[in-house]
């Protein structure tokens, strides 16, 4: 078995360990895979190639409204909404984004993107969209998926799977040839390779689990609304998520959700939702400047303790 296949296994053994143990919590469980598998998507776009995708929520507000339109108007089942909700998602998200990154860069693609999911918002909640998307009320009820310890360990096995593929892809030829590009594009074209034919796929294959994810978060969610699709508060949770864990790790957004959602759940029955945001955030900061690898890099020091001569993961 190869060292990465061993490393994912591993960390499918650890939450699913998660799940069993709080399973009397287990929605809290659920809840931190399913920011990991967004914080995760987004990081391996957005670590790897340089770009600060600040519309990820792109992908999955299509993946979950697809889904949810397939369901609600349609009555089509369950599986097969989720299913062409997460390919639609993928393609509708990776054909909008994919030629604005190939354009622009830097701030342009960051402000750009950035207006992009202000502008979905007002979209789905316009008049125009209201026949499809029912405004502010959203989509509900959809056909449901139950906080069960099956789910959880399903959705841990679907963030493994994807970051033993994300992994597998960074160590790949088309991974060396993008990390060469995130330092200079012009070294890749000199080589006689396009730049963002290779980050293309990088954010096809982001896209491809955040639309999953997306799909599968508003049938558990039951609904299908702005804030738990496209809304701007929602994608700063993903990327403080990111921050906090380790945004240069894919473990790293694992440890991120975890920390987050978990801190949320402590918090909640002792402070408002204001000041439980304002607590995570501000610890936030306090990580990146304290550590500005995240919590990963404070977790992979404790493993070298343990396992000396020990590599950094991913």
């Amino acid at each position: 078995m190869s060292r990465d296949s061993v490393r994912w296994a591993a960390t499918f053994v650890a939450l699913t360990l998660a799940a069993v143990l709080f399973r009397a919590d287990i929605s809290f469980v659920i809840s931190a895979t399913f920011f990991a598998i967004f914080a995760m998507s987004w990081s391996f776009f957005t670590s790897y190639s340089g770009y600060l995708n600040l519309g990820h929520v792109i992908f999955i507000g299509m993946g979950g409204y697809t889904s949810a339109i397939l369901n609600y108007h349609l009555d089509w089942p369950m599986p097969v909404s989720i299913v062409i909700g997460s390919i639609v998602g993928t393609l509708l998200g990776w054909l909008y984004l994919n030629p604005i990154h190939k354009r622009v860069s830097g701030l342009s693609f960051e402000m750009v993107s950035f207006l992009s999911i202000i502008a979905l918002t007002n979209l789905v909640l316009s008049g125009y969209a209201r026949p499809l998307t029912n405004g502010d009320l959203g989509l509900s009820p959809l056909d449901g998926i139950f906080s069960t310890l099956g789910f959880a360990i399903g959705i841990a096995a679907l963030l493994c799977l994807f970051g033993y593929g994300y992994s597998r892809f960074l160590s790949s030829n088309s991974g060396k040839i993008v990390d060469f590009a995130r330092e200079s594009q012009d070294i890749v074209r000199t080589a006689g390779a396009d730049p963002h034919r290779y980050t293309g796929r990088l954010l096809l294959l982001s896209g491809l689990l955040a639309s999953t994810g997306g799909a599968l978060y508003v049938h558990y969610s039951g609904a299908a609304v702005v804030s738990n699709t496209f809304e701007l508060a929602f994608m700063i949770r993903i990327v403080v998520i990111a921050i906090i864990g380790g945004r240069f790790s894919l473990y790293g957004s694992i440890v991120g959700a975890y920390f987050v959602v978990f801190a949320g759940f402590l918090l909640k029955p002792v402070v408002s939702s204001h000041i439980e945001f304002l607590i995570i955030y501000g610890l936030g900061f306090a990580i990146y400047f304290l550590w500005p690898k995240g919590l990963i890099s404070i977790l992979e020091v404790a493993i070298r303790r343990v396992v000396p001569g020990r590599k950094s993961v991913q």
